[in-house]
């Protein structure tokens, strides 16, 4: 009799141990579920964020940076520039480390952003520069106020020296943003740089 209670209650033992650590298994997947899932809310809540933050940016910003994701232009840091799917064409003039391409914004050739991408000695993308004319002050001084509004959501706070804006609360990208006008070639120079 003494066996089979001495059995008996070892089983149990057995059972509520199992049980226990069922339990404990169980509870520790749903909480990592919950927030892998939190994590990815937060993720696409951001992601939201500045995909309306692009669309309300205007049709010369969209045109210009192609769409929300990536750096910019859809692109991420240290890929090879040989594997660029642009469908611009070429600029006039070629950086040495790198390719840069022209986008025209109308007919006129006044209206025109040259975008260079330029990589590291592997020929790996480390910047994205974009030489933007327009014809009057008044363009360059509406689209850096829609640039400095979408960046502010893409990329954080930005500081002001000089004539720069500039964005670097980003861990992987610094953003330079600047009127470069001149009397007779209205502008703006804007940089995505990597930081690591």
């Amino acid at each position: 009799m003494r066996k089979d209670f001495l059995r008996f209650t070892h089983m149990i033992a057995k059972l509520i141990v199992l049980i226990l650590t069922s339990t404990l298994v169980f509870f520790s997947c749903n909480s990592s579920q919950e927030n892998g899932k939190e994590g990815a809310s937060n993720t696409s809540e951001i992601d939201q964020r500045v995909l309306n933050a692009w669309e309300q940016s205007g049709d010369l910003v969209q045109k210009i940076t192609l769409s929300s994701k990536g750096v910019v232009r859809n692109q991420a840091w240290g890929i090879s520039i040989d594997s660029l799917q642009e469908k611009l064409e070429l600029a006039e003039n070629q950086p040495a480390s790198g390719k840069s391409y022209t986008l025209y914004f109308d007919d006129s050739d006044l209206n025109f952003t040259d975008i260079s991408y330029l990589g590291d000695d592997q020929q790996k993308l480390t910047e994205i520069d974009f030489d933007i004319f327009v014809e009057t002050k008044s363009q360059v001084e509406e689209l850096k106020a829609k640039f400095t509004t979408y960046l502010q959501v893409k990329f954080g706070a930005y500081k002001t020296e000089g004539t720069k804006i500039i964005w670097e609360k980003d861990k992987n990208t610094m953003v330079i943003l600047q009127d470069v006008s001149t009397v007779k070639d209205p502008g703006i120079k804007l940089v995505f740089l990597r930081k690591n």
